[in-house]
């Protein structure tokens, strides 16, 4: 039988405001209405790894102007979804394997727990380094003669915190007893957390420049009392300019990281090869060394073309003992999928894919009787965790 798509999977749902705001006087009019949208997953949007951190955290937040696609503009604009970004020169990170959300090494979680991740001079913090004037007044470049670009302090982490903003707004996202900046998992919730509070603030100040969006993002950028010293967004021109840019691309990009619902499969899920189903999971025999198989295999010839399920990241590529050529993808759940049996193997580890990219294509290696995909859903990235695939496809809207 061969499979076929229902619908596409939205990695997450958000509303696309498109927000500005006039270097001249305070944005207003009407907030453009919100339509469905999915968030885009791979290497032209959203890597895999963060996509169900960041739809969880916007689902969080009660206020529906915080979306994931926002969210992960901010982290893009931040560090390049780059978990170990610093805001100064410092030693990077450790060479050897991290964890999926962390990837620090051990030795490197342990150095940094130890020093607290700080570079020997850290800057101080953005409330000691704001300027403008009083709490509550309005500003303009004009007010600030001569003023200097402002310093900023030294930020850590794929959420760009400081040491003052991760203590004040630093969660233990994963419950591992850990609040650590460093880490995914605890940074991108605290990131959703400070940015709903924001917005929260941000509308009950009607009069100030800039939309309750663009005033949450300012306050992230340098703090909320800096905004309020400007009466809002800081002007292009000025100490805070470099956070009028900010603003602005982050508004302008985060679009960009949607595609509309029902529009375009590509990124959403398919069935890795175009042919029918042969050996069912868990069908017994002395073929396999459990006695039971823990796949399912697609009956296709050497050659056919191998395309990833769904969105993840590409954890193993190459040879694979009895499962002669092989690619293992994280994806976003949690869950891992195999493609066993390659003739020759495309994707490489670390590779951000989406549903329909080509990883390889189909083959004999290893042991096998003939020419076929063995493909298997598992719970971990290694033998012995598979779980059935067919209920998994259907969730996906794929029937075998």
């Amino acid at each position: 039988m061969v499979g076929v798509v229902v619908t596409p999977l939205s990695i997450g749902l958000g509303a696309v405001l498109l927000g500005s705001f006039d270097d001249s006087e305070a944005a207003g009019g009407d907030v453009p209405a919100p339509m469905g949208t999915a968030l885009k997953a791979g290497d032209v949007g959203v890597p895999a790894l963060y996509a169900k951190l960041l739809r969880d955290a916007a689902a969080d937040c009660d206020e529906k102007l915080l979306t994931a696609p926002l969210l992960a503009a901010q982290l893009k604009r931040e560090s390049n979804f780059d978990p170990r970004a610093r805001s100064v020169a410092a030693d990077g990170p450790a060479d050897d394997e991290g964890s999926l959300t962390d990837p620090r090494s051990d030795e490197q979680r342990a150095k940094d727990a130890e020093t607290g991740g700080k570079p020997v001079e850290a800057a101080p913090s953005r409330e000691e380094h704001a300027t403008g004037p009083g709490p509550g007044e309005a500003s303009s470049s004009e007010d600030l003669p001569g003023v200097a670009q402002a310093e900023r302090p030294v930020t850590r982490g794929i959420a760009q915190f400081s040491d003052a903003d991760w203590a004040a707004d630093g969660i233990d996202g994963n419950n591992d007893g850990v609040k650590d900046v460093w880490d995914p998992a605890d940074a991108v919730p605290a990131q959703g957390r400070k940015m709903c509070e924001l917005l929260r603030t941000a509308k009950n100040h009607p009069g100030y420049r800039g939309t309750p969006l663009e005033l949450a993002l300012a306050g992230y950028r340098v703090s909320w009392s800096t905004v309020e010293k400007y009466g809002g967004v800081p002007r292009a021109s000025g100490a805070d300019g470099e956070t009028y840019d900010y603003v602005k691309a982050v508004m302008k990009s985060y679009p960009k990281m949607v595609v509309p619902v029902g529009g375009d499969v590509s990124g959403g899920w398919t069935l890795p090869v175009e042919g029918p189903a042969g050996t069912p999971y868990h069908q017994q025999g002395s073929a396999w060394s459990t006695g039971l198989h823990t796949g399912v295999d697609f009956v296709v010839p050497t050659g056919t073309p191998v395309e990833a399920i769904g969105p993840g990241e590409v954890v193993t590529a190459g040879a694979g003992g009895d499962y002669g050529n092989q690619v293992v993808i994280r994806h976003e759940d949690g869950t891992f999928s195999q493609y066993a049996h390659l003739s020759e193997v495309k994707a490489v580890v670390g590779q951000s894919v989406q549903g329909g990219t080509l990883v390889g294509w189909s083959g004999e290696t290893g042991n096998a009787t003939g020419p076929h995909l063995h493909f298997e859903i598992r719970r971990g990235p290694a033998f012995g965790s598979d779980i059935s695939p067919v209920p998994y496809l259907r969730a996906k809207g794929l029937i075998l």
